[in-house]
């Protein structure tokens, strides 16, 4: 959630991660003013507490497993086509070019290209986009090259699987799926979801990552 508290009202779907009803309870009206709008709330927490209450439905994953359920969402996102295609392209880097040195943790098994075994550390030149004669990133608006940073994201997230989420969240596989289905779904030109996550997620031991 990178808008303004208020403007969750708006949402069609919103998912919370903490408990957000009695930890920031002048935000939350907001997200009560959506349900009475017909919104459906998500409450991803261990513990059921007073948001799990308000929410439709409720994920107890495991604690210290939130990288695998948001990697499984975005996997879900990219492998069933729901997410917001015009502005994947023209609003965010999707469609830049990388330096075809360059690979991912999935391609080489947990690590980035460049890192240095002795040094503990990486040498980023790899890293970097694919330049025009005029220094501009080169792009694919189809999203098909595999040197895009949208493909390179794909197969990145590609390993974490509903299987995978099950694993390590210890939730069921259609439980996953149906939340996923949910959020994912919520997204397009006439409908959108929000994340609450600037007072939760972020500052949980792994939030930043």
């Amino acid at each position: 959630m990178t808008t303004n508290l208020i403007d969750i009202q708006n949402s069609d779907v919103i998912m919370a991660t903490s408990n957000m009803a009695e930890n920031h309870p002048v935000g939350f009206q907001w997200v009560m003013k959506a349900k009475e709008r017909g919104a459906k709330f998500i409450h991803v927490d261990p513990r059921f507490t007073r948001t799990s209450a308000a929410a439709d439905i409720h994920v107890p994953i495991r604690s210290g497993t939130n990288i695998a359920f948001f990697g499984g969402l975005i996997n879900y996102a990219i492998r069933k086509n729901l997410y917001f295609k015009d502005y994947v392209v023209h609003y965010t880097n999707a469609s830049f070019l990388i330096d075809p040195a360059f690979k991912t943790a999935t391609d080489l098994d947990g690590l980035f290209t460049g890192f240095d075994e002795a040094k503990r550390a990486y040498d980023r030149g790899s890293w970097k986009y694919q330049l025009d004669g005029e220094g501009n990133p080169q792009r694919d608006l189809a999203l098909l090259d595999p040197n895009s940073v949208f493909q390179l994201l794909k197969r990145h997230y590609s390993r974490y699987t509903p299987e995978m989420v099950e694993r390590v969240c210890g939730i069921p596989k259609a439980k996953f799926e149906e939340v996923a289905q949910l959020y994912c779904g919520n997204s397009g030109p006439d409908k959108t979801g929000a994340i609450t996550y600037a007072l939760n997620l972020t500052q949980h031991t792994n939030g930043v990552e």
